[in-house]
């Protein structure tokens, strides 16, 4: 049932339909109070007054819906073109647009109803209808004003960004937390699971994003059956059927039921909210990538989105490559591999190196990025973020540099070393 709510809760037409019943039934609900009671006497709103503020209410609505409309289209062309195609459905997706929208559309309905029932009982005094009329226009009114205002914050970079950095953390704080509360995860793994080799393959019967992995489920069934598996496929990771789904060791002549592991494997055509926090950190690579582009130039930004994207893999830095899971008997029957830093720090920062390299304060930015994950990080992670940082400073010649750019570079790059524990290979870079 919880699936189902959500299910019609994340449709874009729900709160449009949601808002057109809520106020056809205030139209009916003071209809009826207006025909049987005689309080409205005491207001005495005739039924011509309610026919013309209705009509004017109804046309300042549509009035109010095409400007908010042709608002959100500006957005959304701004929003494609200077920040990212991929920043389209974050607009569509916020309440308030979507609210504004659905509540006009809502109040639109109430006047056209109260219209066609105002006439079916004439010489009535309509009091109580045109009293809520009136304070609904005046909300519309208020609704209008803040939805400029919220517009005006909305195309503002840095307001976009901060918003999509906390967004991010939460979830990966939450997916932490989800992880460290969960009895059935070990974060070592004795010498027999280390021994462990996976050589048979099962592969995928369907093709989509592997959007979430039923645990429990996937467990029980393993230790029914004594087998342990490996998914090396990341969650949100798109597979094509045939495609390796997991390996497993075992029989080998096992035949899996395809109906368990299809209900253990959650693949959808659309990407999961599970891991939004790349979601959003390939946002604000595009971002930064689109700041660095000739067309727009905008270093400062970029170095924003930099500077962010330190901070959220410092944050990420506490997450475990791998994680082991066990049944009742503590057996290890899952593994699956989460984080890849290499492929992290690779996949975020080489477009932004590719099209920065030939601005220092874009290389320095990366450096001073790479010292902020390094202060939180183990030694592997240490490794991986002084190796990336050496091919992002290959190309400089640092005995070439003027001072005042040696000192852009050497600076932070002296930082990171300490960090890393590479201060010999530094003086040897500098030498």
């Amino acid at each position: 049932m919880k699936k189902l709510i959500n299910f019609i809760q994340s449709k874009f037409y729900f709160k449009f339909i949601f808002y057109m019943f809520i106020f056809l039934g205030f139209s009916i609900l003071f209809y009826m109070i207006d025909k049987n009671s005689n309080l409205s006497t005491h207001l005495r709103f005739s039924q011509e007054f309610l026919e013309d503020f209705l009509i004017m209410m109804l046309a300042a609505i549509i009035t109010m819906v095409t400007i908010t409309f042709s608002i959100i289209m500006v957005v959304l062309t701004l929003y494609s073109g200077q920040f990212s195609p991929r920043t389209l459905n974050d607009f569509l997706q916020r309440k308030v647009p979507l609210n504004t929208l659905a509540y006009y559309i809502g109040v639109s309905i109430f006047s056209l109803v109260s219209l066609v029932l105002s006439e079916t009982k004439p010489n009535t005094l309509y009091s109580f209808t045109t009293l809520f009329a009136i304070i609904i226009f005046i909300l519309s009114l208020i609704l209008f004003a803040y939805f400029i205002h919220y517009v005006a914050k909305s195309v503002q970079i840095n307001v976009y960004i901060d918003k999509m950095v906390k967004e991010a953390v939460i979830n990966i704080e939450k997916q932490q937390k989800e992880i460290e509360e969960d009895t059935n995860i070990l974060f070592e793994r004795n010498d027999e699971d280390e021994e462990k080799e996976y050589k048979n393959e099962y592969t995928s019967k369907h093709t989509g994003y592997l959007i979430d992995i039923n645990k429990t489920k996937l467990l029980n069934y393993l230790q029914e059956n004594d087998l342990s598996i490996t998914v090396n496929i990341p969650l949100n990771e798109h597979i094509y059927e045939g495609d390796i789904l997991f390996k497993y060791q075992g029989n080998s002549s096992f035949n899996f039921d395809d109906d368990v592991i299809n209900a253990c494997f959650a693949i959808s055509d659309e990407i999961g909210s599970f891991s939004e926090y790349r979601e959003k950190t390939m946002k604000l690579v595009e971002i930064a990538v689109r700041a660095l582009s000739p067309g727009t130039n905008d270093p400062f930004t970029a170095q924003i989105c930099i500077q962010q994207l330190g901070f959220i893999f410092m944050k990420l830095s506490d997450n475990y490559y791998s994680l082991y899971y066990h049944d009742d008997s503590g057996k290890e029957r899952i593994m699956i591999k989460t984080l890849n830093y290499k492929d992290l720090l690779y996949d975020h920062f080489y477009q932004i190196y590719l099209y920065g390299k030939g601005d220092l304060t874009i290389i320095s930015a990366l450096l001073k990025a790479f010292t902020r994950i390094a202060g939180e990080s183990n030694h592997d992670m240490k490794e991986s973020l002084w190796d990336f940082a050496e091919y992002v400073i290959k190309d400089i010649d640092m005995k070439q540099l003027h001072i005042l750019d040696s000192r852009e570079v050497k600076i932070p790059l002296k930082d990171l070393a300490y960090q890393c524990r590479k201060l010999d290979k530094y003086k040897s870079m500098i030498e």
